[in-house]
């Protein structure tokens, strides 16, 4: 990926790469972390509070516009770009016209061994601080695969730091598989590259893995700007955010800890996801901890 910057210029018609508005890279800081970061006075910032797209993505789907102002009427400020196959300048359109802005946007895999520097263009159009991967290939699920992936992310990361963004990390619950003493997410912090790589913990597949965020917070600070928030009832099902079993308070008591920025609402299933919505964010809007 060394010639990535000049590629990349070349596909935007030499648009200027001076950095991201309000970018930060893995360890900096900005005016906008501090608006955001890890909550203040045990509340969670109203410009942190988020929707991950792939929630709503039916209706977004049906009624794109419709949808991302009905999320800023809830009350939600930013949001996660997932399963919105617009094209970027599209997407930066509808989020700048439902007043929403765009923080992440996740990618699949190939994507990141293949399609690198499109996938770059692309979140500088949106306007995203971070590209997540959304998750490995199932057959990478092993040491050795972790491993691979590491050092995958570490090379992609290197690449989007050139360009003022971020690259992260986002989970299931595949990634707390213990082998040999070890679980798989605890190979992918050790071996990539803090300067250029964090994590997007998403709280209710670690949480139904058994895993305890705040002690991943308390062993990794400063490498999760990002949360998946969402809940599950304890027996397999999916909940909103605030009517299952996980204990928020207590996880986000270490969110300044872990440099959280942007807490993002997902559900996997739609039941009625505008609902799914209201009730995440009224929670999440009166949370105290």
């Amino acid at each position: 990926m060394g010639q990535t910057r000049r590629r990349l210029l070349q596909l935007l018609g030499g648009a200027t790469f001076a950095g991201t508005a309000g970018a930060a890279l893995p360890g900096g800081a900005t005016a906008e972390q501090h608006e955001t970061a890890g909550g203040h006075g045990g509340s969670i910032p109203a410009a942190g509070i988020g929707m991950h797209l792939y929630t709503v993505r039916d209706i977004l789907a049906a009624d794109p516009l419709g949808t991302l102002t009905a999320l800023r009427e809830i009350g939600y400020r930013c949001v996660g770009v997932s399963a919105f196959p617009r094209p970027a300048a599209e997407i930066r359109d509808l989020c700048r016209e439902a007043r929403l802005k765009p923080v992440i946007l996740h990618v699949g895999h190939a994507d990141l061994v293949g399609n690198w520097e499109a996938k770059l263009a692309d979140a500088r159009t949106i306007g995203v601080r971070w590209l997540v991967l959304s998750s490995f290939p199932g057959e990478m699920y092993t040491v050795e695969g972790m491993r691979l992936g590491a050092r995958q992310l570490t090379e992609a990361g290197r690449a989007a730091r050139e360009l003022g963004m971020g690259v992260l990390h986002h989970n299931h619950d595949t990634e707390f598989r213990v082998i040999g003493g070890r679980s798989l997410y605890e190979i992918l912090l050790h071996e990539t590259d803090p300067r250029c790589v964090d994590f997007e913990l998403d709280i209710g597949w670690a949480d139904r893995a058994g895993a305890d965020s705040r002690w991943l917070f308390e062993d990794h600070p400063d490498r999760f700007p990002v949360l998946h928030v969402k809940d599950h009832d304890g027996a397999g099902a999916w909940t909103d955010v605030g009517q299952g079993v996980v204990d928020f308070p207590r996880i986000f008591e270490k969110a300044r800890v872990a440099g959280v920025r942007y807490w993002l609402v997902e559900r996997d299933d739609q039941p009625a996801p505008l609902e799914t919505a209201r009730t995440s964010f009224a929670y999440l809007d009166e949370l105290r901890y």
